[in-house]
């Protein structure tokens, strides 16, 4: 199984990927389950997932929690 938390934000086009670098230089478009994302962060664990989140939803950003 996949031990990581993964920090995902929708996609919506290349702008989207572009504002998401603006905050995470390294983000990513990534095919889930549930549909194309941006990947923002992959952590061990979920206390550290949650922080990134809380800083996206800060900004105005909405993030979402992705446990494969």
């Amino acid at each position: 199984p996949d031990p990581f938390y993964y920090v995902v934000i929708n996609y919506d086009g290349k702008r989207s990927l572009q504002q998401a670098r603006t905050i995470v230089p390294d983000a990513y478009v990534r095919k889930l389950s549930q549909g194309t994302r941006i990947q923002m962060g992959a952590f061990k664990f979920e206390h550290e997932a949650q922080g990134l989140l809380e800083k996206l939803q800060q900004q105005g950003i909405y993030a979402s929690i992705y446990r494969p």
